[in-house]
């Protein structure tokens, strides 16, 4: 059976699955039935530098929403997300001399950790932006149940992040905003006075800082440690990346739209991977796919998506995909489906 997102290797420190389930015991639940519901091995938690799978981890969120369910859950686990939790990138973070620092650093270091999802970092308007996205969808066959998941790792992902930032330098968090794609859960008025103001229906998920805080020296600061942990932080990725020995898959988790514009070159690509243009063309012809064979794939299932789950209009979708004209748009998911995209529409609805 394929797994085209790398789902069933085990990618996720095991210190993520920990926390959660510190949290679900302190709620009265048993963490070793929760952990047979989620096909997690109780072996695993003693093991320091262990991972589970992306299907696992789905699982123990899934188990535990229910169990406690959902009432926040997320937002519960953000909150006491810990420095330490993110291994040698906590201790670099907490050692870095500023905020701007140790958002840059994780901006680097973050795949390593949680490869489903990547940082950016950018500042705008006097704002200090970080946009998070998935590098590919919630898998599950129940798409109330891929929506819960979805919302709840981003809760946990954001809120941890804003709790990470809280810790390093101490801050008011009125002058931070969340602002995320989903609907105000009913959960969320509970926990008004832990969170910053958060914008509900927006476009992108995104944390927004005043670009002074950005620059505020963290508590902790120390170049020496720095150092050190940089150094730590470099051997894991190498050993992370010698793990996803699938190229195709590094490449596709690379491939993140970035609407209206569209999706990176294999130049920008390579350059990400640490290798030339020539050599990642060569690793790809070795597995026998191309650049733009895997970049057809990842249109065609964000194409397939939009066109099932959104009101967007196919004009719309074509020009959030990063095509000047719908016809190309048109003409290519054709090549790639053998039926139009009004027939595609049309046929599955």
């Amino acid at each position: 059976m394929k797994d085209p997102y790398g789902l069933s290797k085990a990618s996720i420190p095991i210190s993520y699955a920990h926390l959660l389930l510190e949290i679900m015991v302190e709620k009265g639940f048993s963490a070793s039935e929760i952990l047979h519901q989620s096909k997690i091995p109780l072996a695993l938690l003693n093991q320091l530098d262990a991972r589970i799978t992306p299907i696992q981890w789905s699982k123990l969120a899934w188990v535990s929403l229910t169990l406690a369910q959902d009432i926040g859950l997320g937002y519960e686990y953000g909150l006491k997300l810990r420095l330490t939790a993110h291994g040698p990138m906590g201790y670099a973070l907490m050692s870095s001399p500023s905020l701007r620092n140790a958002l840059e650093l994780a901006t680097q270091f973050f795949n390593m950790r949680l490869k489903d999802y990547k940082i950016n970092f950018y500042e705008e308007n006097k704002k200090s932006i970080i946009e998070i996205k998935q590098t590919h969808p919630v898998i599950s066959q129940q798409p109330e149940q891929a929506e819960i998941l979805r919302r709840f790792f981003y809760e946990c992902l954001m809120i941890g992040v804003i709790q990470t930032a809280q810790a390093l330098a101490k801050h008011d968090l009125s002058d931070v905003e969340l602002r995320v794609d989903w609907s105000e859960p009913p959960y969320h008025q509970n926990f008004l006075q832990q969170l910053p103001k958060i914008l509900f229906n927006q476009e992108k998920n995104q944390i927004c800082y005043s670009s002074s805080i950005i620059d505020l020296p963290t508590k902790m600061a120390d170049q020496t440690a720095f150092q050190s942990a940089l150094v730590q932080c470099e051997a894991e990725q190498i050993r992370f990346s010698a793990q996803i020995k699938d190229i195709g898959l590094r490449v596709k988790t690379e491939l993140v739209l970035t609407p209206h514009k569209g999706y990176p070159s294999l130049d920008i690509i390579a350059q990400r991977l640490h290798m030339s243009n020539r050599t990642l063309r060569r690793h790809l012809n070795e597995v026998g796919v191309s650049y733009l064979s895997l970049l057809d794939e990842v249109k065609y299932q964000e194409a397939a998506r939009l066109l099932l789950s959104s009101d967007m209009e196919i004009q719309e979708i074509a020009i959030y995909l990063g095509y000047i004209q719908p016809a190309n748009f048109a003409r290519a998911f054709k090549k790639w489906s053998g039926v139009t995209p009004i027939q595609f529409r049309k046929h599955i609805n």
